[in-house]
């Protein structure tokens, strides 16, 4: 009997092209794409990691954002701020309060101070070190 159909003689063919069997060239090319699917699923897994490490970051700097603006929120509700806020921008004052207003200083008024002169040391540091403790 004659083996001689055409998938036979394709087998023959690859065989003699490839240093490998059919099946061990199958089971090859099914672990490098077993690999190739772990891969790029552990890839995916770390961008993700990444991406919500940068997520957690941000929503830590929005919240801290939103403690201070309640800080700001409860501050600007205190008379204290109310009361200041009345002085300096619609000149209010406390009853029995006596406002004092002083000129401002004008640029000739101001003194400018003296360069001083060069400082000449004439024994050298240490040797006034010596001197203080061995006294000569």
């Amino acid at each position: 009997m004659r083996r001689e159909g055409f998938f036979y003689n394709l087998k023959n063919r690859l065989e003699s092209l490839l240093p490998m069997t059919l099946m061990s060239l199958l089971l090859f090319l099914l672990v490098m794409y077993f690999l190739y699917v772990v891969g790029k699923t552990t890839w995916d897994n770390y961008q993700s990691n990444q991406e919500i490490k940068k997520m957690g970051e941000r929503i830590a700097g929005l919240e801290e954002g939103i403690k201070f603006m309640e800080y700001e929120i409860n501050y600007y509700k205190t008379d204290s701020f109310k009361e200041k806020e009345a002085r300096e921008k619609l000149g209010y004052r406390a009853p029995d309060e006596k406002v004092i207003s002083l000129p401002l200083d004008k640029p000739e008024d101001k003194i400018l101070d003296e360069p001083q002169g060069e400082i000449v040391i004439k024994t050298p540091n240490y040797r006034l070190w010596w001197k203080y403790f061995f006294g000569e």
